[in-house]
Formats: C-alpha cells, structure tokens, sequence
C-alpha cells in the first residue's frame, strides 16, 4: 500500500513541476508586444569638466538601426529620441563613452496592448560609483 502511495506522490510532484515549467516558459518567451513602439528616449549626461561625446544604437530584431553620436557639454544633461519605423520589436539599446560599452536588454514590456515608449538613463559617471552607466527606467508613458 505504501508503494503505492510513494508513486501518486511522485506523479502529483512530477506534475505539479511540469505545470510549474509549463507556466514560466512565457517568462523566457522573446519580446512580444500588441503595442506599438512610439519612441525611444534617453537622458545623456555628462558629469565631466569637458564636452563628450555619447554614441547610441537601438537594436530590434530587424538588426541595429543607425549608429547616433551627441556630444554633450561639460556638466549638462541632453535629452535624446529614437524614433523607429513602426511595428520594430525592440530588442536593447547599446551604448558608449569614453571606453565604455554597454548592451541593455529592453525588459517589462512584453504584454503591452497599448502604444509605450521606453525611457533609459545614460550617465558618463553615475553619482553612486563614479562609473558610466547605462538603464532602463521603468515608466513607460510617452
């Protein structure tokens, strides 16, 4: 009796794993939006005594659209907008200045129905650790 018992617990385990799986798998699943990609904007400031020069590129799963460059004056903030052709699924924006390089992969926007746009922070050195930083902001509104 007890064997039996053991192998209906190890199929309740077992299927209660697989549900768990089955139920995460959307979680690994691409980027995938009824929305539409209004735009992408992103504040680059510089931190530093002189001028720099910030290099943007937005990746979709189309490939890398154009390279931008903006060169930002000594200690001012610069706001930026990409604007994509209609219907691009973002996939990052990369990022770079001085010898900094960086990919953020574009998160939390996966079952929107509605249009959105997507806000990033670029910092030549962030307050916190004095090092370049590139991030996503969570509010979405356009």
């Amino acid at each position: 009796m007890s064997d039996v018992v053991g192998r209906v617990q190890r199929r309740h385990v077992l299927l209660g794993a697989a549900t768990t799986l089955f139920g995460f798998s959307g979680c690994i699943a691409p980027f995938t939006s009824d929305g539409s990609l209004q735009e992408v904007n992103v504040e680059l400031r510089n931190t530093d005594d002189g001028a720099q020069t910030f290099h943007l590129a937005l990746e979709t799963e189309s490939g890398m659209l154009d390279w931008e460059s903006h060169r930002v004056n000594a200690g001012a903030d610069e706001p930026v907008t990409i604007a994509p052709d209609k219907d691009v699924t973002p996939v990052a924006v990369h990022g770079v200045v001085k010898d900094f390089a960086e990919r953020v992969d574009i998160l939390g926007v996966d079952e929107l129905d509605e249009n959105y746009c997507l806000q990033f922070h670029f910092w030549d050195s962030h307050p916190i650790d004095e090092r370049p930083q590139l991030a996503q902001v969570a509010d979405i509104e356009c």
